[in-house]
C-alpha cells in the first residue's frame, strides 16, 4: 500500500509539474484553476450558493486583498524614502505634493473599479460570460480615454496643482516634473483598475493579488534601480510608476488572451449591426456613466470631509493639524486592513443578485459583516494596547506624543466606528446601487460639516465628530439595505 501510495503521489506530482509548465499562472494564482471563470454557468456542476457563502470561501476571497493592499501604501512610502536618500529635503516635498495630485485622480476615478466589480459580479451570478467581457471592454475603453484626456490636460493639471499647493519654487519645479512624467501612467493605471474590478467581480481574488503585487513590486524595484542605481531623482520614481502600470496592463491583456483567445477576438471583432463591436452599446455606456457619476459624487464628498477636518484642525494650531494628519494616516491603514471583507461582499452580493437568491444575499451580508466586525475589534484592541509604540513610529516629537495621549481613545475607536461603513459600501457596490451610496454620503457629510462649522469642541471633539460621521455613513446605508434586498428577488430590477 505504501508503494502504491508513493506511485500515486509521483504521478500527481508529475501531472502538477506538467500543468504548471503549460499554465503557470492558472495553477499558482487562479482561484478556480480547473474552470474558466468566464464560462461560469448556473448548471448543477457550478458552485452552489451554499459553497459560495461558506466561511472558508469568504476567507479565500478576503485574504488575498488584505495581503496585496499592504503594498499600496508601501509604494508611496518607498517613493518618499528614495527621495530621503538624496541630499536635499526639497525632493521629499516635491514628490509628496505630486503624489497628492495622483491620489486625487485615482481616488476620484475609483468608480471605474467599483462599477466594474458590481456589474461583473451580477453577470457572474447569471452565468453571462459575454456580458462580462462586454463590461470589461467598455470599462477599459473608458479608462484609456480618460487617461489620454489627463495626459492632454497635463499643463492645466500642473498649473492647478502649483496654484493650489503652497511650496517653495524648487519643490514646485520638482512636483511639475514628477507630474509631467507620471501622467503617462494614468491610462494604464485606470485600465488596471477596471481589470481589477473584473477579477474581483468574478471572484478571481488571487489573480487580482498577482496584478497588484506585480505592479507594486515592479514599482518598488524600479524605484531602487532608477534612484540608487542610475542617480535619477523625482523623474526616476515617476518613470518607475509609468513602466510598472503599463507592465501590469500588458500582463493582464496577455493573461486574458491566453485563457480566452476566442472570446477576446470576439470582443475585438466588428459587430452584427454596424462598424462598432456589439459591446459598444450606447445605453450600456450610459448605465456605466450614471453609476460612475453617483460614486464619483460620493467620493468627492468623502474627500471633502477629510479636507474639512484638516482645515478645522489647522484653525486650532499646528499641533492639532499634525495630530489629525497622523490619525488620518492610521485610518488609511485601518481601511486597507478591513477592506478585504468589503471586497468579498462586493463579489458575493453581486452574485446573489445575479442568481436572484435573497437567502444567499442575507447569508453573505451577515457573514462578511460579522467577519469585518471581528477584525475591527482586533484592530481596536491592537491600537489601544499599542499606543506608545505606534505613536513612536509615527513621530519622534515628544510634544505631539503627549498631546495625542488624551485623544488616543478616538483613534482606537476608528475601526469600530468605520467597519460598517466599509462593509455597506462593498454591499452597495456589489448591488450597483450608486444612487443610494451618494444619498447616504450626502446625509453623513452634511451632518459632519454642520458639526465642524459650529465648532463647539476642541481637538477631541473634532476626532469624536469624525468617528461619529463614519458611524452615520454605515448606519445610513444600513437603513437603505431593503433596496439591495429587493434587487435579489426573482422580479427585482438590475
Amino acid at each position: 500500500q505504501n508503494s502504491l501510495g508513493q506511485g500515486n503521489a509521483v504521478r500527481l506530482c508529475s501531472a502538477g509539474i506538467a500543468r504548471f509548465l503549460r499554465h503557470p499562472l492558472t495553477l499558482t494564482i487562479g482561484i478556480m484553476p480547473a474552470q474558466d471563470p468566464m464560462s461560469y454557468t448556473m448548471s448543477p456542476a457550478s458552485p452552489s450558493p451554499t459553497d459560495h457563502t461558506s466561511w472558508p470561501h469568504i476567507w479565500r476571497l478576503a485574504w488575498p486583498i488584505m495581503l496585496s493592499n499592504v503594498t499600496i501604501p508601501l509604494v508611496g512610502a518607498v517613493d518618499v524614502a528614495m527621495m530621503g536618500r538624496l541630499d536635499d529635503p526639497v525632493f521629499i516635498g516635491g514628490v509628496g505634493l505630486g503624489m497628492l495630485v495622483f491620489n486625487f485622480i485615482y481616488f476620484g476615478l475609483g468608480f471605474l473599479r467599483m462599477g466594474t466589480t458590481g456589474l461583473v459580479a451580477q453577470n457572474f451570478g447569471r452565468g453571462a460570460a459575454s456580458a462580462t467581457l462586454a463590461v470589461l471592454a467598455r470599462g477599459v475603453t473608458l479608462a484609456l480615454l480618460l487617461g489620454l484626456i489627463a495626459i492632454a490636460l497635463g499643463p492645466v493639471i500642473i498649473s492647478l496643482a502649483t496654484s493650489s499647493l503652497s511650496a517653495s519654487p524648487a519643490a514646485e519645479t520638482l512636483m511639475a516634473d514628477y507630474i509631467a512624467i507620471r501622467l503617462f501612467a494614468v491610462p494604464a493605471a485606470l485600465a488596471n483598475m477596471v481589470l481589477l474590478g473584473g477579477l474581483y467581480g468574478s471572484q478571481q481574488m488571487r489573480l487580482g493579488m498577482a496584478l497588484l503585487l506585480l505592479v507594486n513590486g515592479l514599482n518598488l524595484a524600479l524605484d531602487a534601480l532608477f534612484v540608487i542605481g542610475l542617480g535619477l531623482a523625482a523623474e526616476g520614481v515617476a518613470l518607475a510608476s509609468v513602466i510598472a502600470q503599463w507592465g501590469g496592463f500588458f500582463f493582464m491583456i496577455w493573461r486574458v488572451g491566453h485563457i480566452w483567445p476566442g472570446r477576446l477576438r470576439g470582443v475585438l471583432s466588428r459587430g452584427t449591426h454596424g462598424w462598432a463591436p456589439d459591446w459598444f452599446d450606447r445605453a450600456a455606456f450610459m448605465q456605466f456613466f450614471q453609476l460612475g457619476r453617483d460614486i464619483f459624487i460620493r467620493t468627492l464628498l468623502l474627500l471633502g470631509c477629510e479636507a474639512l477636518l484638516l482645515n478645522a484642525a489647522a484653525r486650532l494650531d499646528d499641533v492639532a493639524l499634525a495630530l489629525v494628519q497622523i490619525m488620518l494616516s492610521l485610518f488609511g491603514i485601518i481601511a486597507f486592513s478591513i477592506d478585504g471583507f468589503a471586497h468579498a461582499a462586493e463579489a458575493l452580493v453581486g452574485e446573489a443578485i445575479g442568481r436572484r437568491d435573497p437567502a444567499m444575499l442575507n447569508k453573505v451580508v451577515t457573514r462578511t459583516t460579522l467577519l469585518a466586525g471581528v477584525m475591527a475589534v482586533l484592530l481596536s484592541l491592537i491600537i489601544w494596547v499599542g499606543e506608545v509604540p505606534i505613536m513612536m513610529l509615527m513621530t519622534a516629537q515628544d510634544p505631539l506624543i503627549e498631546a495625542m495621549r488624551p485623544q488616543w481613545v478616538w483613534v482606537a475607536l476608528l475601526p469600530l466606528a468605520s467597519f460598517l461603513a466599509f462593509q455597506m459600501d462593498g454591499i452597495f457596490v456589489g448591488a450597483t446601487c450608486g444612487r443610494q451610496m451618494r444619498n447616504a454620503m450626502l446625509v453623513a457629510a452634511s451632518l459632519f460639516a454642520v458639526v465642524l462649522t459650529l465648532q463647539p469642541f476642541g481637538l477631541g471633539g473634532m476626532m469624536a465628530a469624525f468617528a461619529a460621521y463614519l458611524a452615520v455613513r454605515g448606519l445610513s446605508l444600513y437603513m437603505l439595505f431593503g433596496q439591495v434586498r429587493a434587487k435579489a428577488t426573482p422580479d427585482g430590477n438590475d
